[in-house]
């Protein structure tokens, strides 16, 4: 398992520095549609620290499940899948309940390493 988390940990760092300019991209752009500010900022900075925690709990779950038997291990799966969703579904909810969270601002970061993963397939780097 110390093996498997260490390889969730690399990619965790390498979607870390992919959000950087993602959350600079995203603050301009709303920033140029009128939604600039502390708080759109914030939202950004919230949205982002979520995300990457999705994926720590992706990674994590994933980790844990090839330990098991199969059936078992996608039983494991599942139930951090339903776990996330749940979770995701009560982050949208208090993005928009919440007066100081940009809705827009918090659930954009959401999608940051769909595009990174995305682009770290469509343009490779040399040497690995």
């Amino acid at each position: 398992m110390k093996e498997g988390m260490e390889i969730v940990r690399q990619e965790l760092v390498r979607l870390a520095r992919g959000f950087v300019p993602l959350l600079l991209i995203a603050f301009g752009a709303l920033t140029l549609f009128g939604f600039g500010g502390v708080r759109t900022a914030l939202s950004l900075l919230l949205g982002a620290a979520y995300s990457l925690t999705l994926f720590r709990m992706i990674g994590k779950n994933a980790v844990k499940a090839t330990l098991f038997p199969p059936e078992r291990g996608i039983r494991i799966v599942r139930k951090g899948y339903i776990f996330r969703y749940v979770l995701t579904g009560i982050l949208v909810v208090l993005a928009i309940k919440l007066p100081f969270i940009n809705p827009l601002a918090a659930v954009l970061p959401l999608f940051f390493p769909k595009v990174i993963l995305v682009c770290a397939n469509l343009f490779p780097r040399k040497g690995g």
